[in-house]
């Protein structure tokens, strides 16, 4: 698994607020994913600081939330890849919550604790 570290922002006063964005599906198109993500998170000058921590199965971010997590970004980067699933889960304070985000749109959200299918 490899470690990446990138991104600053500072709003959110607690640093006990994290996400982590998983991404799945054809194996085949992590790297271009990877790469257009990147592009893009590069370019908010809003984003959090995060790590990526990938395996050969997944795409992971795990994000650091002050200002939030970057929704426009994975969103847009789902849509153009459609046949990848992107998971998000957050806890803010306690807070849980996520989001499933297939062809750039939400397909299913929860809060707290998600419940197995």
């Amino acid at each position: 698994m490899r470690c990446i570290r990138a991104g600053t922002r500072n709003t959110w006063n607690s640093v006990a607020s994290s996400a982590i964005v998983r991404v799945t599906g054809s194996a085949g198109r992590f790297e271009e994913f990877r790469e257009r993500v990147r592009w893009m998170l590069v370019r908010d000058p809003d984003v959090d600081p995060y790590t990526e921590h990938h395996a050969p199965d997944r795409l992971e971010y795990r994000f650091e939330m002050r200002k939030g997590l970057p929704f426009p970004t994975f969103i847009a980067a789902s849509g153009e890849f459609p046949e990848l699933r992107v998971e998000a889960e957050w806890d803010r304070d306690g807070n849980q919550g996520g989001v499933v985000i297939e062809n750039g749109r939400p397909v299913e959200k929860w809060t707290g604790e998600r419940k197995p299918a």
